[in-house]
């Protein structure tokens, strides 16, 4: 029962947020979304004592609720059909598509180790207010950068390997990712819009402030059914793949169990990675068997956004404050610190995409690397709500080049493991900050400024024109959206 009354318990809390951003103004002018306020809302009932108070629901319990959600949501977006070609010129759009997506996947990977490196920087000055070791610093860039489900299943392998209380220090990075995200993204989104950066912004409406539609307002559909009824119900259709890839997911688990070492442990802790690949692998049967039309793209991906608000929520809930107050300093510091060299470096870089909408993909890339990929496309439809440019796409397209990360990735296992030494571990990292930086130069992923902070453009000519986005009701795919590499 504990569990369904946990869920049971994150819906009151998103209902609750909905009421809240409706009703307070500043939630609402800096749309923040209502999973984030249920989120804290949650936090703050878990730790003033309802923890404990019914049987079975405790912090554990939503530890466990996050990481399970997460690992659905991969297997949800891996089970999630292409989108169709909708643009004349394909060939200009394709070619539009797979240049920011590699630029931006390599502004994800760089960015990813320079939180790394300022996080034990940080932590190692602010540490000793609270006896906190410098490694737990490279925490940040899993919740900043990755989001609260990856934040939780790297901090449980940590944990395994005797670093204690690693879960909740990586929630807590990452609830203060999430809140950054928005009341730094979306002023600055806003921003933005006051200088003319965003050519294709409307203005916030009164629906999309508040955080619903009118009954009479045209909204995107939530998908169409694939299945009679009568048979087997689509969404039961849907959950059952799901189910399937869940199993092969624990099975692929088991075989990366018998690699030797830290890197065995690490591959088989990676549940998303592993649900994602089950997923792909259950979607290519699918097509061999010509029935993958019964899964429906739309239908889909809103079983993926379900998972993403309650992965939220639920790692909202399992923050522990007695652990997150013993190390406050170095926390909160920290989040300050990674907040500003993150604003900063995206800027600089964002500025130089060569395009005509970098702003919208350099927002998009902030609430990415503060939150998860979602955060980032909440962002760039306050700035591209018609989908006119192809920012969402190419930032679901930028997985490819994001899987870069791997070598930093196995580096921070390695320290955590005690394979490597902190400063063995360091060196590496920067070494990798580095090599992103002269490939993103040698590749040219970055030239000219296409904007300043001033709003003027230096060179309108050489940047090249947007095209539309290749699926304007659900720009995000399998291949597309972010979630399914490194981070949701």
């Amino acid at each position: 029962m504990s569990a369904v009354f946990g869920l049971s318990l994150i819906g009151v809390f998103c209902l609750l947020g909905m009421a809240l951003r409706r009703w307070v103004p500043f939630l609402r002018t800096n749309m923040v979304p209502a999973f984030v306020i249920a989120g804290f809302l949650g936090a703050i009932a878990m730790n003033v004592g309802l923890a404990g108070v019914i049987d079975g629901v405790d912090h554990t319990l939503f530890t466990t609720i996050t990481s399970e959600l997460f690992t659905l949501s991969f297997i949800s977006i891996g089970l999630t059909p292409p989108p169709s070609t909708t643009s004349d010129d394909e060939g200009g759009m394709r070619r539009t598509l797979l240049r920011g997506a590699w630029a931006m996947g390599l502004t994800w990977s760089f960015v990813f180790v320079v939180q790394a490196l300022i996080g034990v920087a940080t932590v190692a000055v602010t540490g000793r207010f609270g006896g906190m070791d410098a490694v737990y610093g490279f925490m940040v860039p899993f919740a900043f950068a990755q989001g609260p489900g990856q934040a939780v299943t790297f901090a449980g392998i940590f944990e395994q390997q005797g670093w204690s209380n690693a879960v909740d220090v990586g929630l807590a990075f990452a609830s203060a990712g999430f809140a950054v995200a928005f009341l730094v993204g979306v002023p600055l989104a806003k921003w933005g819009m006051t200088r003319g950066l965003a050519t294709h912004s409307m203005g916030i409406s009164a629906s999309v402030a508040k955080g619903f539609f009118r009954h009479d307002e045209e909204t995107e559909s939530v998908g169409s059914e694939t299945t009679f009824s009568g048979n087997i119900d689509t969404l039961s259709l849907h959950i059952a793949l799901m189910g399937i890839s869940y199993v092969l997911a624990h099975v692929l688990a088991w075989i990366l169990g018998f690699i030797p070492g830290f890197i065995g442990d690490t591959m088989s802790g990676m549940m998303f990675m592993n649900g994602l690949l089950a997923a792909y692998a259950v979607r290519w049967i699918l097509s061999r068997m010509g029935v993958t039309h019964l899964i429906d793209r739309q239908l889909q991906a809103k079983i993926t956004g379900f998972a993403t608000d309650y992965v939220v929520v639920a790692s909202f809930m399992a923050v522990q404050a007695v652990v997150v107050v013993a190390w406050l300093v170095p926390i909160l510091v920290t989040c300050v610190v990674a907040t500003a060299v993150t604003v900063v470096l995206v800027f600089l870089l964002g500025q130089r995409y060569g395009s005509d909408h970098d702003f919208e993909r350099t927002m998009g890339m902030f609430g990415t690397l503060t939150g998860t990929t979602p955060t980032g496309l909440a962002l760039v439809r306050i700035l591209d709500p018609r989908m006119r440019t192809t920012t969402m796409a190419e930032m679901g397209l930028m997985n490819l080049p994001e899987m870069l990360y791997i070598p930093a990735m196995l580096t921070i296992s390695a320290a955590f493991a005690g394979s490597f030494g902190l400063p063995a571990a360091l060196g590496i990292m920067a070494a990798l900050t580095v090599a992103y930086f002269v490939i993103m130069l040698v590749t040219r992923s970055i030239g000219r400024r296409t904007w300043t902070l001033s709003g003027q453009v230096p060179d309108p000519d050489a940047a090249e024109p947007a095209a539309r986005s290749v699926d304007p009701a659900c720009p995000a795919t399998p291949v597309h959206q972010h979630s399914e590499g490194p981070h949701s």
